[in-house]
C-alpha cells in the first residue's frame, strides 16, 4: 500500500476446490479449479515476522519520508526496472546484477530461473511494488547483517504473448539488501514461515520447454516433450467440442502446464490439499464475488503422476472438461454452487462419448440401486479432493445438468448456467430464480425432480 494514498490489495493466490471429477469411466479422477482473487476480501491477510501485526494505514493517511527512505525507494525502482528489462531482453548479465553477490547458492537459483524464463514467449513482464510500506525484520533477514527492506505488497506482472489479453500476477515476497555498491535481491523466501510465501512458476523447477498446436501452447520441462505433444493434440481437438456446446464467445485458447512431479503441481497451483485423485486442473485470477469474475491468466495444470494412467479417451474427458472451465470462466463466478460449475464441465466433457449414464455414474448409481438417493444437490464441500462423497458428487452434479438439458433443451441448459454466473445476486437466490425462470419451478421441486430422474436413470 503506497505511503500517503489507498491502494487496492495485491492479488493473493488461494486454493479452492471446485472440480475434482473423478472419472469412473475411465479409472482416474479428474479436475480441480483453484482460483485466485483480484480483489480479495475474503483472502487471508498477510502475516508479518512478529507476533504483533504492522497496522495498515487508512485511506486518509498522510506520511513522511526522510531522505534515506527516498533514496532506498529510488534504488529499488531503478533496480526493478533493470531486472523488468533485462528479463525482456533476454540479458542475463543485467539480470544477475540485481542478485546479491554476497548469496552464492541464491545467484545460481536465479540464474537457473533466468535461463528457464527464456523459453517462455512473453510479451510483458514487470514488477508492481508498494515500497512505501515494508514488514519488519525478522531473524532471517537479520542474518544479511546489513540494512533489509521486504516490501509488503510486491508482485510480478506477466503475460504470454498471443495467449494472455491482460497481464496476470505472482505474489510474492522478496529481502533487499543493502551493500556498499546498492541495493540487491537476497530472496524470496525469508518470510515464508510468517506466512508470507511467494508464489512461483513452472520455470522455477528447471529447464523449460513450450510445443504449440494452433491456439494450444503448452509448457513444461525436456523430459516431458513427448507427454506435452500428446496433450497438445488432444487440447486441439477439444476446443471445437467444447465450442459447439458452450459458443465461441471465448478466447478458444490455453495454456497447459505440465509440472514434473505432483508437488511441482502443488507449488505451481498453491494448492496442498489431497491432490492424489486429480487428474489435471484449471486456474485462473478471479475477482471475489459478488460480481463479474474479470479473469486473467487462464491455464490448465496436468498432474504427472496421474496423468499416465488415463486412457486415451480418459485424456480426451479430462482436457474437455477442463477446458470448459477456461471457456466458462468468464461467467463462473465465485458465488456458484460447484455442483453447476461441475456438472456442465462434466456434460461437456461426456458429450459424444457414447459412454452409457450407468458407467459415467457408477458409484451413484451403486447407491440408488441400494435405495440410497440423496436428500439433496451435493455441497460445496463434498468437492474437495479428500472427500469420501467426491465420485458421488460429482456424478450427481452430471446427473442434475443433464436433467436441465431433458427439460430445456442444451441451449437451455447453457442459459442456466449462465444465468446463475452472472448474477450479483447470492448464490440461493441466483439458484432461485434461474430455477424459476428457465426451468418453472422451485428449488425444492427441482430437487425432487432430480431424485426422481436418479431414480429413473440409474437404478
Amino acid at each position: 500500500m503506497a505511503r500517503g494514498k489507498a491502494r487496492r490489495p495485491f492479488p493473493r493466490r488461494y486454493g479452492v476446490i471446485l472440480a475434482a471429477v473423478p472419472v469412473i469411466a475411465v479409472g482416474l479422477a479428474d479436475a480441480t479449479i483453484a482460483a485466485r482473487t483480484a480483489n480479495a476480501p475474503a483472502a487471508k491477510p498477510r502475516a508479518v515476522a512478529t507476533a504483533t501485526p504492522t497496522p495498515a494505514p487508512s485511506a486518509t493517511a498522510t506520511f513522511t519520508l526522510n531522505d534515506a527512505e527516498n533514496a532506498r525507494n529510488a534504488a529499488l525502482r531503478q533496480l526493478l526496472h533493470r531486472r523488468q528489462r533485462a528479463v525482456l531482453h533476454h540479458d542475463e548479465r543485467t539480470f544477475l546484477g540485481t542478485v546479491d553477490p554476497a548469496q552464492p547458492q541464491f545467484r545460481a537459483q536465479q540464474r537457473a530461473e533466468f535461463r528457464a524464463l527464456a523459453a517462455i514467449p512473453l510479451a510483458s513482464w514487470e514488477y508492481d511494488v508498494d515500497v512505501g510500506l515494508g514488514l519488519p525484520s525478522s531473524p532471517q533477514t537479520r542474518r544479511y547483517g546489513v540494512s533489509t527492506f521486504a516490501p509488503v505488497q510486491f508482485a510480478i506482472r506477466y503475460a504470454i504473448k498471443g495467449f494472455d489479453d491482460k497481464p496476470t500476477s505472482l505474489v510474492q515476497t522478496p529481502t533487499f539488501v543493502h551493500r556498499k555498491s546498492g541495493w540487491y535481491i537476497a530472496s524470496f523466501n525469508d518470510y515464508a514461515t510468517a506466512g508470507n510465501p511467494s508464489s512461483v512458476g513452472i520455470w522455477d523447477f528447471g529447464p523449460v520447454r513450450t510445443v504449440r498446436s494452433g491456439n494450444v501452447l503448452v509448457i513444461g520441462h525436456p523430459q516431458s516433450l513427448a507427454v506435452m505433444r500428446q496433450i497438445a493434440d488432444v487440447t486441439t481437438a477439444a476446443i471445437p467440442r467444447v465450442t459447439a456446446i458452450w459458443g465461441r464467445g471465448w478466447s478458444r485458447k490455453v495454456v497447459i502446464l505440465v509440472p514434473s512431479t505432483q508437488r511441482e503441481l502443488a507449488d505451481i497451483v498453491d494448492d496442498h490439499e489431497d491432490l492424489s485423485q486429480i487428474a489435471a486442473l484449471a486456474s485462473a485470477e478471479v475477482t471475489s464475488c459478488p460480481g463479474s469474475p474479470n479473469p486473467v491468466g487462464g491455464r490448465i495444470a496436468i498432474n504427472p503422476r496421474n496423468w499416465p494412467t488415463l486412457s486415451s479417451l480418459g485424456r480426451r474427458i479430462v482436457l474437455t472438461h477442463e477446458l470448459t472451465h477456461v471457456a466458462t470462466r468468464a461467467d463462473s463466478n465465485a458465488c456458484m454452487p460447484t455442483w453447476l460449475i461441475e456438472g456442465f464441465a462434466d456434460y461437456v466433457g461426456y458429450d459424444g462419448t457414447s459412454l452409457p449414464v450407468r458407467v459415467i455414474a457408477s458409484e451413484l448409481s451403486s447407491d440408488v440401486r441400494r435405495g440410497r438417493v440423496p436428500t439433496s444437490l451435493p455441497p460445496n464441500r463434498d468437492f474437495d479432493g479428500g472427500s469420501k462423497r467426491l465420485a458421488q458428487s460429482y456424478e450427481g452434479a452430471y446427473m442434475a445438468c443433464r436433467l436441465i438439458e431433458s427439460m430445456v433443451g442444451e441451449r437451455g441448459l447453457v442459459r442456466f448456467y449462465a444465468a446463475v454466473g452472472r448474477s450479483h445476486s447470492t448464490p440461493v437466490r441466483a439458484m432461485a430464480a434461474a430455477v424459476r425462470t428457465i426451468l418453472h419451478l422451485t428449488p425444492a421441486q427441482f430437487t425432487a425432480r432430480w431424485q426422481q430422474y436418479l431414480r429413473s436413470q440409474l437404478s
